[in-house]
């Protein structure tokens, strides 16, 4: 799982890069103003990845620590259709159901 994820990132890290570059380097001269362009792309997606990386991390952390306690808690019935009773019994139904 480690290095499928790896794999994907550095996949899409390439992509920009080499896309970016392409629209860069499309025309023979490359002014200030494309520097300045590609900078700021350049850095706007660095954001994007950073923010991506910490929000899945934390997303991670926060099923770990807090919702497989509470999954750890649920018993399903043996009567998989049966009709939850209230509001958190549907949601502790619909993750447990959908864990994999």
């Amino acid at each position: 799982m480690k290095n499928k994820f790896l794999n994907k990132l550095q996949l899409a890290i390439f992509a920009v890069l080499f896309s970016t570059a392409e629209v860069a380097c499309a025309s023979p001269v490359i002014t200030p103003e494309m520097k300045t362009m590609i900078t700021k792309f350049s850095l706007a997606m660095a954001g994007v990845v950073v923010f991506s990386i910490i929000i899945s991390v934390g997303l991670a952390l926060y099923n770990k620590f807090f919702v497989d306690k509470q999954i750890k808690d649920f018993k399903m019935n043996s009567d998989s259709l049966r009709t939850p009773t209230d509001k958190d019994e549907a949601i502790m139904s619909f993750i447990t159901k959908n864990r994999g």
